[in-house]
């Protein structure tokens, strides 16, 4: 008798479990409405109590599921579904918190983002359904036995068995009693719930209409993927483009709608949503990217993935924005084809080009050579008929004669200086570490009219190294000094001083003088071929050195300039690059 009465009692003990379940289920399901209330509040009214709510709720919804599974946890069915009920509550979270998050940034939630909720709402509420009539099934078969154990000590127990089971049978109407109390009322508040939730639903389809209206009008595919990298939204444009509709594509991995190639390659391409997760960043997809659709039609896109974040820094999911880009690509290829023919006839004229001005170069360097000849001949003629016929010749004579060789003299200076421009131009000489202090100190050496008492030069410190031609740094310091030397007033001595300027990668030669200054209007008059600003009776020249030193220092990707005034001297300066070590 002893052992049917612990029996009955265990069978109280697990339909009185059977009943907890229940309401436990009833109690998680309403927390899901709730939620799912305070969600569609806030996005029609955008009132911000109804977003704190929602902050609130996913703590205490995960901790009625927590319960709800410790509560099956011996009954492996029920303890699955719960499990599938979880994964799917999780799913609809995400959505929701993404909604709240567009609705709070002022982003436009669409009509079938509003669906995929709905459908996720759905497939809550059948889970739901089924593991409660298994509960309920459960409680039914234990219910029979509890009847059948009480049947049984009323037949082996005589009067105290039928006192005992009545005794035992208030005790579970009682217990029974007071759970159906709290099932009874959790069943009232969820038929309050939906009977709030379906006045809400006609407010709600005026807000999806303006949704749909909204997202058809957006001219980019759109797809936005869950943490895990499946798809929970995709508008219009994107069903257009994969070929896949939205309600299809709900929760399936990216790469199953998403499929790239590379246009010229044909290879497969790594989406660009696994890169986003990957590296947490904007990723950009190459200007070769196509995309191959469901039914196999390929559209070469632009597109991009960036990950969502919530405010506490949580990854959400990621956002893939692309767009059908075959116009953008076939233009892109006519351009293509265009750059190349151009650049074909660039190449063709430029070796045209190169071709005269060789041709060029070599009769200007021949013609200048064979114009010293008959020169030279001029300048000695006149001077033998001066000293043999000097005392036969009277004044006037003598004046032609001088004038001829003057002449004769200037003209071959002006070859001498084109041809050193022809050759500064020609010079193909490699860029190397130059000793610029030594070099110009060889230079002052080897010219007297640069020595006391005809003038002083005075160089500050010591020279760095730069990356220059010898040759062309020559001719420019030859040309700068000489310059600087010659072009002073009489009856003063000419000094000259020297020194470097570091900027950095680049150093600025600085050659000053006392000499008789330029206008402002002719500093940059001065470095072109045949300008003289100065009186050429009294100076000489032949307005071609200047020109010189700018084409020489231009061959060594440098720069030069002049700083002056009128009768207070003249600061030249040459910029070249600093050698390294």
């Amino acid at each position: 008798m002893l052992l049917m009465i612990i029996i009955l009692l265990k069978v109280v003990k697990w339909s009185e479990h059977s009943y907890e379940v229940i309401a436990d289920t009833r109690n998680c399901e309403k927390l899901i409405i709730d939620t799912q209330n305070e969600v569609r509040g806030y996005l029609l009214t955008g009132n911000k109590g109804f977003q704190s709510a929602f902050a609130g709720e996913r703590g205490q919804v995960d901790k009625a599921f927590d319960e709800l599974k410790k509560l099956v946890k011996t009954d492996p069915q029920q303890s699955l579904r719960v499990d599938s009920l979880i994964r799917t509550k999780g799913i609809w979270f995400d959505h929701a918190a993404t909604s709240v998050d567009q609705r709070a940034q002022g982003v436009a939630v669409s009509g079938d983002w509003m669906k995929m909720s709905d459908v996720l709402m759905e497939d809550l509420r059948a889970q739901f359904q089924e593991f409660t009539q298994k509960e309920e099934n459960l409680h039914d078969e234990r219910l029979l036995r509890v009847q059948n154990a009480k049947e049984a000590i009323l037949f082996a127990g005589g009067a105290l068995a039928i006192v005992l089971a009545m005794t035992v049978g208030q005790l579970v109407r009682r217990q029974f009693m007071e759970l159906a109390t709290v099932y009874t009322s959790a069943l009232g508040t969820i038929e309050q719930r939906h009977a709030a939730l379906a006045r809400s639903e006609a407010d709600l389809e005026q807000q999806k209409e303006w949704f749909r209206v909204t997202l058809t009008s957006i001219g980019d595919g759109v797809i936005v993927t869950d943490p895990e990298g499946r798809v929970v939204f995709v508008n219009h444009e994107a069903e257009r483009l994969t070929g896949w509709n939205s309600v299809e594509a709900l929760l399936k991995p990216l790469p199953t709608i998403f499929r790239v190639i590379n246009e010229s390659t044909r290879a497969k391409m790594e989406d660009p949503v696994t890169r986003a997760f990957r590296e947490k960043k904007v990723i950009a997809m190459t200007n070769s990217t196509v995309l191959v659709s469901r039914v196999g039609e390929e559209w070469p896109i632009e597109d991009s993935a960036a990950p969502i974040y919530d405010n506490q820094g949580k990854l959400l999911g990621v956002v893939l924005v692309f767009h059908d880009a075959k116009d953008v690509r076939q233009a892109q290829n006519v351009m293509r084809i265009h750059s190349e023919e151009l650049e074909k006839r660039v190449a063709e004229r430029t070796i045209a080009l190169r071709q005269t001005v060789s041709e060029l170069e070599a009769f200007s360097y021949t013609v200048s050579h064979d114009l010293r000849s008959p020169l030279r001949a001029m300048q000695g003629y006149a001077q033998a008929v001066l000293e043999d016929y000097g005392d036969k010749i009277d004044d006037q004579g003598k004046n032609y004669l001088d004038r001829i060789k003057n002449a004769a003299q200037r003209l071959d200076r002006l070859i001498q200086d084109l041809l050193s421009y022809t050759r500064i131009s020609r010079l193909e000489a490699p860029m190397v570490s130059l000793d610029v202090d030594k070099l110009l100190r060889d230079l002052i050496q080897n010219y007297p009219n640069l020595h006391p008492p005809a003038a002083e030069v005075e160089i500050e410190g010591k020279l760095p190294r730069i990356l220059g031609q010898e040759a062309a740094l020559t001719q420019v310091l030859s040309n700068l000094v000489g310059n600087a030397a010659k072009f002073v007033a009489p009856e003063i001595t000419p000094h000259i001083r020297v020194w470097s300027e570091d900027l950095g990668a680049r150093v600025r030669l600085w050659i000053e003088d006392n000499g008789i200054g330029l206008l402002p209007a002719d500093r940059e008059r001065i470095f072109q071929m045949f300008v003289q600003v100065n009186e050429s009776h009294l100076y000489g020249g032949t307005g071609v050195g200047l020109a010189i030193v700018k084409k020489a220092v231009e061959a060594m990707h440098g720069q030069v300039g002049v700083e002056s005034a009128e009768g207070g001297g003249s600061k030249f300066w040459v910029e070249l690059e600093k050698a390294s070590g």
